[in-house]
């Protein structure tokens, strides 16, 4: 059976501006870490960390959010934007961190993002 590459896309705006992640999951996967189109870093992902991403993929439901009773939603601190895609998908979420704390609806996304987050963090 052939294997397509994998490519995710996150963009995160938060108070510091503008985070671009840009994921490959293929034989050799790689994470390069963006901020304003300025390239910071990239580095090769290990199996394990490609396989962790895999698996947090396959986790993934369609978030569905009723509107709040509470009208009173805080102005947001930050928002995303994931693109997921492969030969036969492709999928964009979008979010606010109000609306993550209103709804359990974007868990999946949350942990994804995050996931993505912490491998474009080099020590």
């Amino acid at each position: 059976m052939k294997t397509y590459p994998i490519a995710i896309e996150l963009t995160a705006w938060v108070e510091l501006g503008l985070n671009q992640y840009e994921v490959t999951i293929d034989e050799i996967s790689k994470i390069t870490v963006k901020r304003t189109d300025d390239v910071l870093h990239a580095k090769e992902l290990t199996d394990d960390q490609a396989q962790q991403l895999i698996e947090a993929i396959e986790l993934i439901a369609a978030p569905v959010m009723l509107n709040p009773a509470d009208k009173t939603l805080n102005k947001a601190d930050s928002s995303y934007e994931l693109i997921i895609e492969s030969a036969h998908f492709s999928m964009e979420f979008n979010w606010e961190d109000v609306e993550v704390s209103h709804s359990q609806a974007f868990q999946t996304l949350v942990k994804l993002a995050d996931l993505i987050q912490s491998l474009g963090q080099f020590h």
